[in-house]
């Protein structure tokens, strides 16, 4: 009888661990690399995405309806998303770099006025392992699923606090050039739904 019971603790213990397991940057049941495009809701109808132009990161607006699939063969907006480690801490974190074009990878960096942090994109030379820093690394939060759409806030590791934001910038810059904008915690910052072209 005392070995029944003390099976079940040891499995009730393990399976109590599994559940209270809190940690918001250990994030998919598959693993990673995974490829998304990042989008969030700019009305009924459209979504904002981000996309490379030219050397730039530009948020752009999509109708819900257009074919995604379609989208990544005309525009640069499918990231390869793998895991990482942050250079100091050795916390689980995430690079991000373009699908189509693998030695391209973002960085969150200071605008040219210092006044602003934004996002921007670095042609390294390796499709493996990005140019180096934290500059090049994120977290990704989890948050509340949108419409059965994973859904993520991401936040630079250099930069603590600074997120990936639908914000515009200053008036000197693009007004759809992708900022960074502080936020106390990851649920007051923009939310990106993690969509595939698949």
């Amino acid at each position: 009888m005392k070995k029944i019971i003390t099976s079940l603790c040891v499995i009730f213990f393990f399976v109590s661990c599994k559940k209270n397991n809190g940690d918001d940057t250990a994030l998919l049941e598959t693993p990673y690399p995974h490829q998304w495009i990042f989008t969030a809701d700019a009305s009924a109808d459209k979504y904002v995405h981000l996309e490379l132009i030219g050397n730039n990161m530009k948020r752009s607006e999509i109708l819900k309806s257009y074919s995604l699939s379609q989208l990544t063969l005309e525009r640069f907006c499918e990231f390869n998303v793998a895991e990482s480690r942050t250079e100091f801490t050795n916390e689980l974190c995430y690079t991000i770099q373009f699908e189509r074009q693998r030695k391209r990878w973002l960085f969150a960096g200071n605008s040219s006025n210092g006044q602003e942090v934004h996002l921007s994109t670095t042609l390294g030379g390796s499709e493996t392992a990005d140019p180096g820093g934290d500059g090049y690394k994120f977290f990704i939060h989890e948050m509340p699923k949108v419409d059965g759409v994973r859904t993520v806030a991401i936040e630079s590791v250099e930069k603590p606090g600074y997120y990936i934001s639908t914000s515009p910038p200053g008036f000197n810059y693009s007004p759809t050039q992708v900022t960074l904008t502080q936020h106390s915690n990851p649920q007051s910052a923009t939310h990106w739904q993690c969509r595939s072209s698949k």
